[in-house]
């Protein structure tokens, strides 16, 4: 049996506002998110988003959806307006050569996933970072999808779980696997298969990959522990560096920043 080496959130979830400084050198800050916070209909983060932002939220075929990802954008430029002193309905998101976001002129790295209800934003000083989380209530045919494009260990792993445990198994390899993939800036697809995500460290074959900016030779990934029903993974570069997790709301950022 192939076994995973990996860290997990260990840290206890602040429920106070994170402190309005940068995030020191050895430590990631990660908001948890709860999207459906605000009613699936409410526009209120509307004001903040760029015209790209809010005609994307216009594609959703729900209004839930829709919803959920402006909460989710909105709540990216609050953070990134409260870390960097700036107001954060004059700042520019840009994409990278593979479409990974960053803010010209800054020393913070971010990084955002979402899934149904549950949104994550990872800040960082110390260079890239990458976020993944999946909801667990669905039902996919798992080994299918891991012999296609999963490593032969990382496969192995899974079909070593039985009943509801391999659902979860390899939700934690997809988890782990995108949120490296998204560290790098390189995206998700035809990448699956170069990376192996077993184990705590990952080496890449930079010539396969053939990666774009924002590449580095090894990541650290570790495990998240979302709320139930969903799993989660972060990576960033190697180092003694510590997850603080925050829970906040729109309401308590909006009050802060757009007072």
């Amino acid at each position: 049996m192939h076994g995973i080496d990996g860290g997990h959130e260990g840290e206890t979830m602040n429920d106070d506002f994170p402190p309005a400084t940068l995030p020191a050198g050895d430590a990631i800050h990660l908001w948890w998110i709860d999207l459906d916070g605000l009613g699936h209909a409410d526009e209120a983060p509307a004001g903040l988003l760029s015209s790209e932002e809010l005609e994307r939220a216009a594609r959703f075929h729900f209004a839930r959806d829709a919803g959920r990802y402006r909460l989710c954008r909105a709540m990216l430029r609050l953070g990134l307006g409260w870390y960097l002193g700036r107001n954060p309905r004059e700042l520019t998101i840009r994409a990278g050569k593979f479409g990974k976001p960053y803010v010209s002129d800054a020393s913070l790295s971010f990084n955002v996933a979402h899934s149904a209800g549950l949104g994550a934003i990872a800040f960082s000083t110390r260079g890239e970072v990458g976020i993944d989380v999946e909801g667990a209530d669905r039902s996919i045919e798992v080994m299918d999808i891991a012999s296609s494009y999963f490593t032969a260990r990382e496969t192995a792993s899974i079909a070593a779980a039985q009943g509801p445990n391999r659902l979860r198994a390899f939700l934690r390899i997809w988890t782990r696997k995108e949120a490296v993939l998204k560290a790098v800036g390189c995206g998700i697809p035809n990448r699956l298969n170069q990376v192996d995500v077993t184990r705590e460290l990952v080496d890449f074959d930079g010539e396969a990959i053939t990666p774009g900016d924002y590449w580095k030779s090894e990541w650290q990934v570790r495990d998240l522990k979302p709320r139930e029903g969903f799993a989660g993974a972060i990576a960033a570069a190697p180092g003694d560096w510590a997850i603080e997790p925050w829970h906040v709301t729109w309401e308590d950022a909006q009050s802060r920043l757009l007072a």
